[in-house]
């Protein structure tokens, strides 16, 4: 079987992630990562992406004949696959109608194609991780944001509107915290590193004991920095590993609106699998620990029983390898392959 390479970029609320993949094996052969900086605007935004992405092609070092033939973005929020832009994206400092597909193009001279980052990351789950073999499966990954995705019949279902699954965006407590889309009682204002971090500065703020002081004033974080900047994951984790009765209590709550969202989504949906992923599911493996048997319980009996909770088998790799995926589509569907 001949090689085929493609070029996968993550855009995140935090930083870029790119990569080039074999698409044969899902293998990441390069790689280069920045922070996003979206508060810089979108012009600098831009030319980041562009950054990233031929770094990641430097570090890959490709064999002598052989060539990254697509690229693929996804990015948080909703997007218009069709023209390649980005309209909408809470967690970019509002930026929105982006052309982001054009400006890659002009840049790398590939063809390339914009995706919802989490309907993204589904694609690489079931082509490699842990969708694979599964026709009807939920994704969720908890990072700066929640988004969610679903594959029915072994397909990414993106809806007419191209934002199916948006998990995030369930309403679980009727009137509660404001989300940075602008609505109330969201899972993303309850369940989101976002959140988490919100909580957490607010109470240091109030005097709550904690060992995250000590963590941020290690790492030299101001406690009235932004609140989406200023606790990262590995933070969270090195403080649960301490035992912190503070992010321990902040978790246990996180999970539990993130539980009552899947029970929702186990109840309409009825998948067999749901697949937990995101920057907090991986530094934080509790969350899916305490999120999980919440769904089961909180579910319908029977789609309770039967469905499967399991973390993401790709980690960090998974918007990288189905970003790559998704832009091989744009060279099959141009009829270049």
């Amino acid at each position: 079987m001949a090689k085929s390479y493609g070029l996968g970029i993550d855009l995140g609320g935090t930083k870029i992630l790119a990569g080039v993949t074999d698409l044969n094996t899902g293998k990441v052969l390069g790689s280069a990562k920045k922070r996003t900086n979206s508060a810089e605007g979108a012009k600098e935004l831009l030319g980041r992406l562009g950054d990233v992405a031929t770094d990641a092609i430097s570090d890959a070092k490709l064999p002598k004949g052989t060539f990254v033939t697509s690229a693929g973005v996804l990015a948080p929020g909703q997007v218009d696959p069709e023209r390649g832009v980005l309209l909408t994206a809470p967690n970019l400092s509002g930026l929105g109608n982006l052309p982001i597909a054009e400006s890659l193009e002009d840049r790398l001279d590939l063809p390339v194609r914009l995706g919802n980052d989490v309907q993204g990351a589904a694609l690489g789950e079931l082509r490699f991780g842990a969708g694979k073999g599964v026709d009807r499966l939920v994704c969720v990954f908890v990072g700066t944001g929640v988004g969610g995705a679903i594959i029915r019949g072994g397909e990414l279902d993106r809806g007419p509107s191209a934002t199916a699954g948006e998990i995030g965006h369930l309403v679980v407590f009727a009137g509660g915290r404001f989300c940075g889309c602008g609505g109330r009682g969201h899972l993303e204002a309850y369940a989101s590193r976002t959140a988490i971090t919100r909580v957490l500065l607010e109470e240091l703020r109030r005097g709550r004991p904690s060992v995250l002081r000590d963590l941020l004033g290690a790492a030299g974080i101001d406690e009235n920095a932004p609140g989406s900047m200023a606790i990262r994951s590995g933070l969270l984790a090195k403080a649960v590993a301490q035992n912190d009765e503070l992010v321990l209590e902040t978790l246990q709550e996180a999970g539990r609106y993130l539980g009552l969202a899947l029970a929702s989504a186990i109840n309409f949906y009825n998948p067999e699998r749901i697949v937990l992923g995101g920057g907090v599911v991986e530094a934080v493996p509790l969350l899916l620990e305490i999120a999980a048997p919440i769904a089961k319980r909180e579910a319908l009996a029977v789609p309770g029983a039967l469905v499967e909770i399991v973390p993401s088998k790709l980690g960090d790799n998974a918007g990288v390898v189905g970003a790559a995926l998704l832009g091989a589509q744009s060279v099959q569907v141009a009829g270049l392959r």
